[in-house]
């Protein structure tokens, strides 16, 4: 009212002082009149108004060639209309065109709008990281305080069965968090050890892989292992006719023994006279066309093991080899 009283003052005093007219009385007072009022009446708003300058030219402008701000549909479908050469014929025959290009710039427009506010979003953000991150600090902290003397103020008035009510939950919920993170990791209760030795990887300083059936060494046929082998003296023995076989077919053999100890190889040398005269009866049983064939001889090297085999008191033979094998129809 204070404002509007002196405005009409100084519109009275206007037309007295220059004779003006009714029709001139309703000019208003000029800008640094009313500039000068503001002061006086309110100070803080004529500072506000201060501090409102002009637009800097240019700040923030987005601009695309041939694409104003202000584009319709109009002035795309008259640009097409206008155009000439390939893009007429194609005028011609699709009429929607200008639609889906204006369409596309609008979209194009969109999307320029929106990365340039979000790299000026990050650009502030990083520049004024620090000030940014002071400033969330502090209004965390002040929330968090807030928020516990909100509590406190709340707990303070809890009657006493409430007050105790609200410690038994958060202890009741302290113990079951530790309990599920026991559970988790170690186990509620600890594991019982196990009696029996399930395997000496276990207890191994270090282990190693390999594959059995490119990486093995069979225990008696390797070369660092002591080989149990004995030679039995040459046996001159007469076979069975067969259907090549003359009237008195003979053969004279020699034959490795390998047994699986040296225990093995001790026997047959102790009792060589017993195992040879075993090895005589066994090989008169075979005829002449058996011996002299390369299956008759493996088969008469497997005959042989068994034999001996039941005869011996402190192992097995594990193989028996023929050395010498001459044979006569």
């Amino acid at each position: 009212m204070h404002l509007a009283e002196q405005e009409n003052t100084t519109k009275v005093e206007e037309e007295i002082k220059d004779g003006a007219t009714e029709g001139e009385g309703e000019d208003l007072m000029s800008l640094e009149s009313l500039d000068s009022v503001l002061a006086e009446e309110d100070p803080d708003f004529a500072k506000s108004l201060n501090e409102i300058g002009p637009d800097v030219v240019g700040a923030g402008e987005i601009y695309e060639e041939g694409l104003e701000l202000e584009y319709t549909l109009a002035e795309e479908e008259k640009l097409w209309q206008s155009a000439t050469g390939f893009r007429a014929k194609l005028l011609k025959v699709f009429p929607f065109l200008p639609k889906i290009s204006y369409k596309i710039k609008m979209k194009r427009t969109v999307l320029r709008l929106s990365f340039r506010k979000f790299k000026e979003q990050a650009r502030h953000r990083i520049v004024n990281a620090g000030p940014l991150t002071l400033a969330w600090l502090k209004s965390a902290l002040t929330g968090t305080k807030k928020t516990v003397g909100d509590g406190l103020t709340s707990f303070k008035g809890y009657s006493l069965l409430k007050k105790l009510s609200l410690l038994g939950l958060v202890v009741a919920t302290g113990v079951a968090g530790f309990v599920l993170y026991r559970v988790s990791t170690k186990g509620l209760l600890p594991h019982r050890e196990d009696l029996f030795v399930r395997s000496l990887a276990d207890w191994s300083s270090q282990k190693y892989q390999y594959d059995p059936k490119t990486e093995t060494e069979p225990f008696y046929d390797s070369t660092r292992a002591a080989q149990n082998i004995f030679l039995m003296k040459r046996m001159v023995v007469n076979l069975r006719r067969s259907g090549e076989a003359g009237a008195n077919p003979m053969g004279a053999f020699e034959f490795y023994v390998e047994g699986a100890a040296s225990d093995v190889v001790v026997e047959i040398k102790d009792r060589e006279a017993e195992v040879e005269d075993l090895f005589l009866r066994t090989i008169e049983e075979m005829t002449f066309d058996q011996v002299s064939s390369a299956e008759g001889k493996q088969a008469l090297c497997e005959r042989l093991r068994k034999e001996v085999n039941k005869v011996l008191t402190k192992g097995y033979v594990r193989r028996i080899f023929i050395k010498t094998a001459i044979v006569k129809p």
